[in-house]
């Protein structure tokens, strides 16, 4: 079986083979021990990505990774102890992680590669990651997977 974030690749890689995403969300991951995803955005056509991650105190941090999985331009995002509750609150409702969430977004648009997944609270307090994939043909597709339950809610 593929890698959960096989849907994370660089534009030169195929769809479903393990990228340059995977490859950057964990190497964030070893850099900022205890913490969790929050989103995963691919800048320079896959050649950066830049990983935001929460610690379990709600403190947000920005890493830059390139497709090798090097780690820099690590940065705290400053933020006030409301953000800092909203964002612990993120973390704690999501019962699907960001890897399982990946894999849900990789099934829906087997074709496509993932170039940017968070996750967000929408309006009646629906958690969702929220993803946009990218086809081999340039068809965008917006994917929402139900963090709390791990339902596809829409691929458009």
């Amino acid at each position: 079986m593929g890698s959960a974030l096989a849907g994370f690749t660089a534009p030169s890689e195929p769809p479903g083979g393990t990228g340059a995403g995977e490859r950057a969300s964990a190497a964030a991951m070893d850099a900022v021990k205890n913490s969790k995803v929050l989103s995963v955005q691919s800048n320079n056509e896959g050649r950066v990505w830049e990983v935001q991650l929460a610690g379990p105190d709600g403190t947000e941090r920005l890493l830059e990774v390139d497709a090798s999985g090097k780690v820099s331009g690590a940065r705290v995002k400053d933020t006030g102890e409301g953000e800092k509750a909203r964002v612990m609150g993120l973390s704690k409702d999501a019962r699907l992680s960001f890897k399982d969430a990946a894999a849900k977004v990789s099934s829906a648009v087997p074709e496509g590669r993932i170039t940017h997944m968070s996750l967000d609270r929408y309006g009646d307090e629906a958690l969702v990651w929220d993803a946009d994939v990218l086809t081999s043909e340039g068809a965008w597709h917006g994917v929402k997977v139900d963090a709390r339950t791990g339902n596809v809610t829409r691929i458009g």
